[in-house]
């Protein structure tokens, strides 16, 4: 292959630095209260984020720029390590592994293995790509459960020879394989919401602007304005009991009825000047919806949000 042209150069670096500057945004859950999707609908609630609040002005962890043979030359460095890596594909082993290697004028013999959760196209041998992923060990078992944490289904799925061949190898968990052209063939497109999707993601809608509305309004005992929004969200949960309800989900059922018990309570604690106690019931609100929203609702790449598919 011959060398990359600049023109090719400047396209792959112009990738790079979009999709790490976007691979490093917050997620809803790490934007504090009141964070919602770009659909409208909350994700972890007020007072409940899904994980520990980031250290204020601490920096996010950048991605760091390698070549591939420096990575497979100092594998130990860099596990657990967000990389950013270009090169060209050497061997695809499935539809959604393959190697890359910095030099396709020669064999090296140090080409790194990438696994992605999913690819819109196959990747093209001899072609450069940039790679944006966590280095991890040539593990099934690491790979999965390093998968999990980032709620995406990746597999090492590779014959006995080619993984006795990379023992000791790094293996790069592709968030994102962008090609010449900048487009990232591993963005995972949503599939289309259904009709019962519409219908909960419009009842949850609700719940996010009212939950933080209510919970503005107690900081500041406005009466008028909590009342307001506390009806909202009890409505919202009755809504919510009646959609789970003949779906025979009964621990979805159970989620929404606490949460409409939780907001007559807090309608109640207000109705009376309790403050302090309206506050707590909102934050055993939170607690509820978080559990619900993690138990039974999914969030896609572009944002929006799906039920579950162990939960339809």
């Amino acid at each position: 292959m011959h060398h990359l042209k600049s023109s090719t150069l400047i396209v792959i670096a112009c990738a790079m630095l979009v999709v790490s500057i976007a691979a490093q945004q917050p997620t809803p859950q790490q934007q504090g209260r009141g964070g919602r999707g770009r659909g409208g609908e909350q994700g972890a609630p007020a007072g409940m984020p899904a994980t520990p609040p980031a250290v204020p002005g601490a920096p996010a962890k950048p991605y760091v720029p390698l070549a591939a043979s420096t990575l497979a030359d100092h594998a130990d460095t860099y596990y657990g390590e967000l990389v950013t890596v270009t090169g060209a594909v050497e061997q695809t082993f499935s539809k959604l592994a393959f190697s890359i290697d910095q030099d396709k004028t020669k064999s090296t013999g140090k080409d790194v293995i990438v696994i992605a959760p999913t690819l819109m196209e196959p990747v093209t041998p001899n072609a450069y790509v940039t790679i944006i992923g966590e280095v991890v060990h040539l593990d099934p078992l690491e790979i999965g459960k390093k998968g999990a944490e980032l709620t995406k289904e990746y597999k090492l799925d590779v014959t006995p020879e080619v993984v006795a061949k990379y023992q000791g190898h790094p293996v790069i968990l592709a968030k994102s394989v962008i090609t010449v052209a900048g487009v990232d063939v591993a963005k995972r497109p949503p599939p289309p919401p259904t009709a019962e999707e519409e219908a909960l993601s419009k009842i949850m809608k609700q719940v996010g602007p009212a939950n933080t509305a209510l919970r503005g309004a107690l900081d500041k005992s406005d009466m008028a304005v909590a009342k307001e929004n506390a009806n909202v969200l009890k409505q919202a949960f009755v809504q919510t009991e009646a959609f789970w309800k003949p779906k025979g989900k009964p621990e979805a059922t159970k989620f929404a009825e606490e949460a409409r018990k939780l907001s007559e309570q807090i309608s109640a604690a207000i109705a009376t000047g309790n403050w302090d106690e309206a506050k707590t019931h909102a934050g055993t609100l939170g607690q509820q919806c978080a559990g619900c929203h993690g138990a039974f609702r999914e969030r896609m790449d572009d944002g929006t949000y799906r039920i579950k598919t162990s939960s339809r």
